[in-house]
């Protein structure tokens, strides 16, 4: 059954959010929409937990839709000037500059270019064989802060995990506060937003979607390009480095993601807990300019400077063409589509959460989900529904 509120204009976001259901093996999702600063869809349906309805509370771990978060974050602090993009990460942390990173600036950890995808070392703390040890924060962020960089000069690569860890320590250092704090405290609280935290507090529990994850066959059964496959996601392969995998091979996401000790801690680029209405207004906010309801964020300069494009290529981690703002991805490449959007900007999480700015069309859109499709693209779920918004725009 599908619940919430939909404006008569946008009808067609009902259906096609209807048919993921019965077409495209949704289980529980929500998804919110708003236009010109006006909320216009709100709607949910499924399951949270098997037997458990989702409900108009219910929340979901977003993995690196928590990117969009944290960038947010980064970009008050720099519009505020308390941190500088052009800053080596060294001018508040000096350990880091071991190994040689004492030219990483903060723009090259929020473009990806850092050249820090994995920590060395990671399989001695934790591992996508399931949640043990991804509570250790602290060890995770040690192990980058004496490494040193795995990607060539001028190589970006994706930082799935390590883009928090960096951000997270050099914010600490240079606020005295951590990424999720700031963001409860200046941008939640503020704005009105009632269900998001990095870290969520304990009594939200009860609220959290249950996950659960499928992989898909491959697009394709040309034996090259599945070995090909099979050494990346390996713990010897760039996306599976990134993803911590492990000697095993394992990817147990849905288990690390519903282990309370790993949400309870904080991951500013995978352990978001959101809901589909407060990541919208979030991105609402973003194509506003910086300011909705009367509430200023950031300033409209800074929107236009921290979703403009600041690269664009084959990205070393996911072997993929990708564009990067300022810790926003960017649609318009082969594996990135936010609906129709070519002005948008945003993050997806890994299985189908997605939040995202469209300021050319006044947009503000997320989608949450409990079932993790295990693919590269933007998932035809999101697309499904973003599609229809723009269609009754």
């Amino acid at each position: 059954m599908i619940r919430g509120f939909v404006d008569p204009a946008f009808s067609a976001v009902r259906d096609a959010f209807a048919a993921n259901f019965a077409e495209r093996s949704e289980t529980g999702a929500a998804v919110t929409m708003y236009v010109e600063g006006r909320k216009v869809v709100d709607l949910w349906g499924g399951e949270r937990a098997p037997g458990a309805d989702w409900d108009e509370d219910t929340v979901s771990l977003i993995w690196s839709a928590t990117k969009g978060m944290t960038s947010l974050v980064v970009q008050r602090l720099v519009d505020t000037g308390r941190l500088s993009l052009d800053a080596p990460l060294i001018r508040w942390w000096p350990e880091f500059g071991a190994g040689g990173k004492e030219d990483i600036t903060v723009a090259d950890v929020l473009t990806h270019g850092a050249r820090l995808p994995y920590p060395p070392g990671y399989a001695e703390v934790a591992t996508a064989d399931g949640p043990a040890g991804w509570d250790r924060v602290g060890d995770l962020t040690a192990l980058l802060e004496r490494a040193e960089p795995v990607l060539p000069p001028g190589a970006h690569g994706y930082h799935a995990l390590t883009f928090g860890l960096l951000l997270g320590e050099t914010v600490r250092r240079a606020t005295g506060r951590c990424v999720g704090q700031i963001f409860a405290d200046e941008v939640a609280g503020p704005l009105g937003l009632e269900a998001a935290w990095i870290g969520h507090p304990t009594e939200v529990e009860g609220r959290v979607a249950q996950l659960h994850m499928t992989v898909p066959p491959p697009p394709t059964d040309d034996p090259e390009f599945l070995a090909a496959m099979a050494f990346a996601m390996s713990s010897e392969g760039p996306i599976g480095r990134s993803l911590l995998v492990g000697p095993s091979g394992a990817m147990n996401f849905a288990e690390i993601g519903n282990d309370p000790g790993f949400r309870r801690v904080e991951h500013p680029a995978a352990n978001g807990v959101a809901s589909a209405r407060s990541l919208a207004r979030m991105y609402a906010m973003l194509a506003a300019g910086g300011t909705l309801d009367g509430v200023s964020i950031v300033s409209s300069e800074s929107v236009a400077a921290h979703s403009a494009e600041q690269w664009r290529g084959e990205d070393a981690t996911l072997m993929s063409e990708k564009r990067y703002a300022f810790g926003y991805m960017l649609p318009g490449t082969p594996t990135e589509r936010f609906g129709p959007a070519e002005h948008a900007f945003g993050h997806p999480g890994m299985g189908g959460s997605l939040g995202f700015a469209d300021p050319e069309a006044g947009v503000g859109f997320a989608y949450v989900t409990r079932h993790m499709v295990f693919e590269v693209a933007v998932d035809p779920r999101v697309n499904a529904v973003a599609d229809a918004l723009y269609g009754c725009l």
